[in-house]
């Protein structure tokens, strides 16, 4: 079914990527959430022999997203961006600022008034869009877009997860549970 909605989403902060271990700290929720873009790229190496396409191989580049929100927190800006909390109030911006690797979690609606919740597992944001701008007669909002690169982690290869409602081995408290910690998901084992 198709997706008609946008209600939730969570940041968590990635701790561990390593081949011993996936971990993150506790998912933090962003309120306001417009609209999320998630545009994988891949790379495709040819290879051509007695004069046709011989092989192929394809392998994930990047995955390139967007987030449109109604309003960033400046802790939450200053987490999710690597800057620092100003005794003065606020949060400034450095040069050497170092965003860290980061989760999002997030619910999407059906048209069968089932969801759909995803996981992108890590990636950076970039500094967001900002855009200021006179009523003119008329109030229009202006709201940050913020923009990162996600990509598979080291410890197992993961960059995306996401479980409908309306699958059958969905777990039934995924509502409640899903946002509590990022989920790591294991294979389904089949019997013969």
């Amino acid at each position: 079914m198709p997706k008609v909605g946008l209600e939730k989403l969570y940041y968590a902060i990635l701790t561990k990527d390593d081949k011993t271990g996936l971990t993150y700290e506790a998912p933090v929720y962003l309120p306001g959430v417009k609209e999320i873009t998630v545009n994988p790229t891949t790379q495709t190496a040819k290879l051509f022999a007695e004069n046709k396409l011989w092989d192929q191989d394809t392998a994930l580049d990047e995955v390139q997203i967007g987030i449109n929100l109604a309003d960033v927190s400046n802790k939450d800006s200053a987490i999710m961006l690597g800057q620092t909390v100003a005794a003065e109030g606020g949060v400034f911006a450095n040069e050497a600022d170092e965003p860290p690797y980061l989760a999002l979690l997030y619910k999407a609606n059906k048209s069968n008034k089932q969801a759909r919740y995803q996981v992108l597992y890590k990636g950076k944001l970039s500094l967001p869009q900002e855009n200021n701008k006179t009523k003119e007669g008329q109030t229009e909002y202006q709201t940050p877009q913020m923009s990162g690169i996600f990509q598979p982690t080291i410890n197992d290869g993961n960059w995306k997860y996401q479980v409908d409602t309306d699958d059958p081995d969905c777990p039934t408290d995924i509502e409640t549970a899903f946002f509590e910690n990022v989920i790591i998901p294991t294979k389904k084992v089949t019997e013969p």
